[in-house]
């Protein structure tokens, strides 16, 4: 290295990939913890709007 030349600076142009990566590895792991849930849920709630009871007041 000579002796006038500065260091150069880390680049900082990957961190925000890193960051949504591990946004993403959590929102999956939360995912898989609750699936059960995550499912009776979605059933219970498709069930509530498709009943023909909730149509034929209409």
């Amino acid at each position: 290295m000579k002796k006038g030349k500065k260091p150069e600076r880390l680049s900082w142009d990957g961190f925000g990939t890193l960051e949504v990566i591990i946004i993403i590895a959590v929102l999956i792991t939360i995912a898989l913890l609750f699936r059960e849930n995550i499912i009776a849920f979605a059933n219970k709630l498709i069930d509530k709007v498709f009943t023909s009871s909730v149509i034929e007041g209409l």
